[in-house]
């Protein structure tokens, strides 16, 4: 499916919502003033539209298939050139970069996040829609999954249990992944909302439940299965942002700026992978306002644009948008 046949068939404010919450990520990576209120929304942001946007797999086959080369491949790939960099650099620096590549592959596979970066993400995506193959396509057993990923969620969160492996962070993606699943049969009330009262009411309900949640639930580690200080906070403060982030993509969607918009919607999977390379050359930076990484986060999410047009026609791998036998950059959406 070409650009311009996407333009008049896709959802533009999903588009808009996949790009404020890449943003969110990468303004979120600078650790500036005011970066609790970035975590309270940002992974959940994406676990909610992952789940939105989900389609069961008609068989095994194409959903391993579909893992194996739309997640797990660029996910190694993008891990790689992470890695790959930070040892160019030190070599250039005339420093050293210890890294044992069969120990890092093998870590990567059984879910380090050290290995992969915000690649972590797209592994638990590989996880939860192995899950979702699993389950029957019920709306009871959806629920009964939301309740059992939040008793484990709580649970160790109650023990203080932290570690930084993506297998483990299903327990706090998952839930908000099965909300964007639950509210798949409001699609087509959220695309023809169309009253700014009520779309104003709701952008205030989210600005404040963000808010109150970063204030109350402190910050929100999803790398590390954290959930803050409260479960019904943490589920609250994202679904705030994700409402939040809906009726500023709604508007947004009303201009006339869905070309780019619709590029960076495609590339978020490689904006997410790599924009850390740059994120952490910036940091090293002394004395940095928070306006300053804000703009910064922007110029990067342009930066990607030509990236993301070159992947398109050269390299949709990187992209998730890959699979073999169906020609260049014509994998399911």
């Amino acid at each position: 499916m070409t650009m311009a046949e996407t333009a008049t068939t896709r959802l533009i404010w999903v588009d808009w919502m996949k790009v404020w919450a890449a943003l969110a990520v990468v303004w979120g990576h600078f650790f500036s003033e005011g970066d609790v209120y970035v975590f309270v929304f940002n992974v959940q942001v994406f676990c909610v539209i992952s789940g939105f946007l989900y389609k069961k797999a008609p068989s095994w086959a194409v959903c391993l298939k579909r893992c194996f080369w739309q997640l797990l491949v660029p996910t190694v790939i993008m891990s790689v050139m992470m890695h790959l960099e930070a040892w160019g650099r030190a070599w250039l620096s005339g420093g050293t970069y210890d890294i044992s590549w069969p120990w890092f592959f093998e870590w990567l596979l059984l879910g380090h996040r050290w290995c992969m970066g915000p690649c972590w993400y797209f592994y638990t995506l590989i996880v939860i829609r192995i899950i979702m193959q699993m389950l029957p396509e019920r709306r009871w057993a959806y629920a009964v999954m939301f309740a059992a990923l939040s008793a484990g969620a709580i649970y160790l969160h109650c023990i203080g249990f932290e570690v930084s492996n993506a297998n483990v962070n299903v327990l706090v993606c998952m839930p908000f992944f099965l909300i964007g699943v639950f509210l798949k049969p409001l699609k087509e009330a959220f695309c023809s909302l169309h009253n700014y009262c009520v779309e104003v009411l709701l952008l205030a309900a989210g600005v404040a439940g963000v808010a109150l949640c970063a204030h109350y639930n402190g910050y929100v580690w999803m790398y590390l299965n954290g959930i803050g200080r409260n479960y019904a906070l943490f589920i609250l403060g994202g679904m705030a942002g994700t409402l939040m982030l809906y009726v500023v993509s709604l508007w947004l969607s009303r201009l006339p700026w869905r070309s780019m918009m619709a590029i960076l919607a495609n590339g978020t999977m490689l904006i997410i992978g790599l924009h850390i390379i740059v994120v952490r050359r910036l940091t090293a930076l002394p004395d940095r306002l928070w306006i300053e990484d804000l703009v910064a986060s922007v110029l990067i999410m342009l930066l990607f644009i030509p990236l993301v047009r070159l992947c398109e026609r050269f390299f949709p791998l990187l992209l998730g948008r890959y699979l073999p036998g169906k020609g260049r950059g014509k994998g399911p959406r």
